[in-house]
């Protein structure tokens, strides 16, 4: 029998570990095989003292802690597809020519292609469409892998194979609004506290799937510190809060489309 594959595409190193790394735990652990392919290396993050990298060297931490992270989390293979982060949206880096977001869409896609073709995932994961809080990364890395994963569909015969599914790692709005009037409290002046909330998240009644992840909430914890450079979204929150993100995975099915909750209790469930 096939290994079974699950193939996670996000825009920056700890985007897979912050959004979906107990996910990519559980699959491990349960013998699936789990791919991640980052479209940057974070250049335009933060630049947390304790790390010691400096603008110039950021890229290259944050690609090693990106690795890092990913063996923690059991991944058995950590790509990057070698773009320049785009920064939070209306930043400056925005307009960089080699940013991320002004990328020809038929690159990105191909290049996403490229790597499905190679893994065949059966599952793909990705953020949701809002980018979790707006940044326009996350939106387009969502954008072009969802894009990628339609055309190998619509190519079906030719290809040979398809993905079985596709869900997006989502955080519901009332979770998000929590973390966020923490961060109001905690860190006023942060640009996380200066986010409009109505961007944070998805509706709840979007979420299809939610799964109670706290028994990897240890070598969770082990994947986020391996993350130096970067302030922990985590570290940011209440005791309360915090358990209640690792307690409560969430999901959006894309496709097959009509999942409603209940209809399952696990992303391979059915292949």
């Amino acid at each position: 029998m096939k290994q079974r594959t699950l193939l996670c595409v996000v825009a920056h190193p700890d985007d897979e570990t912050f959004g979906a790394g107990t996910t990519l735990i559980h699959a491990a652990s349960l013998g699936i095989k789990t791919v991640t392919l980052c479209a940057t290396r974070g250049e335009a993050g933060e630049i947390m003292e304790r790390s010691g990298a400096t603008p110039e060297t950021l890229p290259a931490v944050r690609e090693a802690e990106y690795r890092t992270a990913g063996r923690i989390m059991g991944v058995s293979e950590s790509l990057l597809m070698g773009y320049r982060d785009s920064g939070m949206a209306g930043t400056p880096e925005n307009d960089d020519p080699n940013a991320f977001i002004r990328q020809s869409r038929e690159k990105v896609i191909a290049d996403i292609l490229d790597v499905m073709e190679r893994v065949r995932p059966d599952v793909l994961l990705t953020g949701d469409t809002g980018g979790g809080y707006g940044h326009p990364d996350h939106i387009f890395a969502t954008e072009c892998a969802t894009a990628a994963f339609q055309q190998i569909h619509a190519e079906r015969d030719q290809r040979g194979w398809v993905p079985s599914k596709h869900y997006f790692y989502v955080f519901p709005q009332r979770l998000m609004r929590k973390f966020w009037e923490s961060v109001v409290v905690a860190e006023p002046d942060s640009g996380m506290a200066a986010v409009d909330p109505s961007v944070l998240g998805v509706p709840d009644e979007t979420v299809t799937l939610t799964m109670d992840m706290s028994v990897h909430e240890v070598q969770a914890n082990q994947a986020f510190a391996a993350h130096i450079s970067q302030d922990s979204p985590y570290d940011r929150m209440p005791a309360d809060v915090t358990l209640e993100f690792l307690r409560n995975t969430s999901y959006t099915r894309v496709y097959p489309p009509e999942s409603k909750p209940g209809d399952e209790a696990w992303l391979f469930d059915g292949i």
